[in-house]
């Protein structure tokens, strides 16, 4: 029998994979988003954006050094909403932009919304943590 909280764990490593690289370029590397998107640079928001990655990284760390499923089940949700939303937002403004550097904004809505996002909703899936106990 297949244990379902792999497919939690699997997304939420993904997750933390995800984050921690937006971390370094959020960090380290602000001014890529004011040269490939439409938004400008702002450094202290990218700092602020960097470190509740770090937030949250934490968290996932947790998670999966103590392999504890409800702890999965809870990011794993968080995680999820926070890449439709995040990932959407930069959907918008790739499609609704009609000047400007759009290159940020497609590969935010392609790795967040579509991979973070679809990856997420299928762990979810997989692993039944949505239906009612």
């Amino acid at each position: 029998m297949v244990r379902k909280e792999k497919y939690l764990y699997f997304y939420l490593l993904l997750f933390l994979l995800m984050t921690v690289g937006a971390f370094i370029w959020q960090m380290f590397f602000p001014n890529v988003a004011e040269t490939f998107s439409v938004w400008r640079m702002s450094r202290g928001w990218q700092a602020e954006i960097a470190l509740w990655n770090v937030g949250i990284d934490a968290g996932i760390i947790i998670t999966l050094v103590k392999r504890n499923f409800e702890y999965a089940e809870i990011l794993t949700l968080v995680s999820v909403v926070l890449c439709i939303l995040l990932g959407g937002h930069h959907l918008i403004y790739a499609l609704a932009t009609t000047s400007g550097n759009t290159t940020l904004h497609w590969m935010g809505a392609i790795e967040v919304l579509f991979i973070g996002g679809g990856a997420g909703i299928a762990s979810l899936i997989k692993s039944h943590c949505l239906k009612k106990q």
